[in-house]
Formats: structure tokens, sequence, C-alpha cells
């Protein structure tokens, strides 16, 4: 048997971000790496909207490239506080990835990090809040998946975390946002995107599903990734499309993998 989970709504296309009117919550907290969604005036925006929406809201800045468990857990710490029933997270892979290890530690505050490092682990989640990521960089297309990456850097260790529970509740594929994105990041997150494709079509647990997916993806990265880093707007914007779609068929092809290796895991050592 196999599982293909994806977000409940996806929303992509130009002004996309408009979405976020549409949400429903009282509270909304709002999880951002660097400076960029705010210096391009994203930030603003998005704030602006879920405003409109009715909603009370509160940033948690500052997530770095590779998020560790401290930051996690500062940020779970906000939200415990601030108790949002809607958690927006924007930016690359790593405040998104950030913000879905945040959502567990605000929803279970008992919860240990080490709990989660074991795949299919996450308690049920959305008891308190609802999860809306929403890409800028083209290439982990996080906002569809069910993994986050998190690193405890006084042990030295990159934790990927894998779980359906952590697969967004709705996902923002908002072109604009990537056309802020430098030729070299370009280039880097396509590489990305691309790997992702490939891995998925050559799974062993590929399938009907996620083949379309995958090969497809491939075809619009070929068609598109030169252009795109050569500053061509309509390519940047299919590129945010095609990494999206490869990730919903490594997800979907990687993650059965994940979870047949679990229940192996699982079951050899009393897991």
């Amino acid at each position: 048997m196999y599982r293909f989970t994806l977000p409940r709504d996806l929303y992509h296309g130009e002004n996309a971000l408009e979405a976020l009117k549409t949400l429903e919550g009282k509270k909304a907290a709002i999880v951002v790496g660097g400076g960029s969604m705010k210096r391009f005036g994203f930030l603003d925006t998005i704030e602006s909207y879920l405003k409109e929406a009715g909603m009370e809201t509160i940033l948690i800045e500052g997530v770095e490239p590779d998020p560790s468990v401290e930051t996690v857990m500062r940020g779970a710490a906000v939200m415990q506080e601030f108790e949002p029933d809607v958690i927006v997270a924007v930016g690359g892979g790593s405040p998104i990835d950030a913000a879905k290890a945040m959502w567990a530690f605000y929803e279970y505050p008992e919860t240990k990090f080490e709990d989660l490092i074991t795949p299919f682990a996450f308690p049920t989640l959305r008891t308190k809040a609802k999860f809306v990521a929403i890409p800028s960089t083209s290439g982990t297309a996080t906002e569809v998946t069910a993994f986050a990456v998190i690193t405890d850097y006084d042990k030295g260790i990159k934790y990927p975390l894998a779980d359906f529970n952590i697969t967004p509740d709705v996902a923002i594929v908002d072109p604009a946002l990537a056309q802020t994105m430098p030729p070299k990041l370009t280039a880097n997150t396509g590489m990305d995107a691309l790997t992702h494709a490939i891995e998925a079509y050559v799974s062993t647990l590929h399938c009907d599903y996620t083949d379309p997916l995958a090969l497809h993806a491939i075809k619009m990265i070929d068609e598109n990734l030169v252009d795109s880093y050569n500053g061509d707007k309509e390519a940047r914007n299919r590129m945010h499309n095609a990494q999206c779609l490869a990730g919903m068929a490594f997800s979907n092809a990687l993650l059965g993998i994940v979870h047949s290796m679990a229940h192996k895991t699982g079951a050899a050592y009393s897991g």
C-alpha cells in the first residue's frame, strides 16, 4: 500500500499571496529567516493580508540558514505565549523547516527533541494551529513535503525529521518571491529541485502518482533553469512551479522508503 500526501490547498501563480486574506483564525505567528523578505516588502504584504483576514500577528525572526534546535525551541516558546491558531512560515527551506518543528513543540510542550528524530514519531498536530508555507526560493519544496532538517550544533548532527503530520495545510507558491533570488542561489536551488525530481523517479517506491510529477518537473527544469539563471522572469516563474512539482514527487516517493525503514527498525529495536 502506498500513501500520497499533499497540502490541503495549494495556491500558485501571480498574486497567490492574496490567499492569505481568506484564512480563518484570530492569531498568526509568522516565521522568517534573514531580512530579505522584509527588505523586498513581502513581510509587510503578508502582515497586511493577515490583518485583513482579522488576525493579530507576531514575528519570529532570525532563523539561520541551517536552523538549530535552540532556534526551534525559542520559536516554540514564543508561540506558547502568543497562542496562534495559524502558523505562517515564509522564506527559503530553513525558516519553513524550523517552523515545522516549532509547530510540534508549540502543540506539545513536554515533547523532547529526541522524541521527534525517529521517523513517524510526531504526535498528532493541528490541535492548536494550522500551518501555511510560503517559499521564496525554488529548490527545497518544503512547502509541500513531509520533511524538515534541524541541526544540533553541540553534537554536530543534522537531524532529518520525517512525518506525514508536518506536511503543511496550505502552500502558497507565489512567483514574485522567487524573483528576488540572486543568480548563484537560482542555480543552486534549481539543481536541488532537479535532484529531487530525479531521485523521485528512480526511487524504488516511485509509482503512477509520483512519476508524472517527477518527469514533468525534470522537463520544466531542463527548459527553464539556464534562462532563469540569466534573469528571464517567465523562466523564473516556471522554475518556482517546477521545484514544487519535484517536491510533491520527492516527498511521496522517498517518504514511502523512510516509512518502510521505520517499520523495519521499529520492529527490530522495539521503537
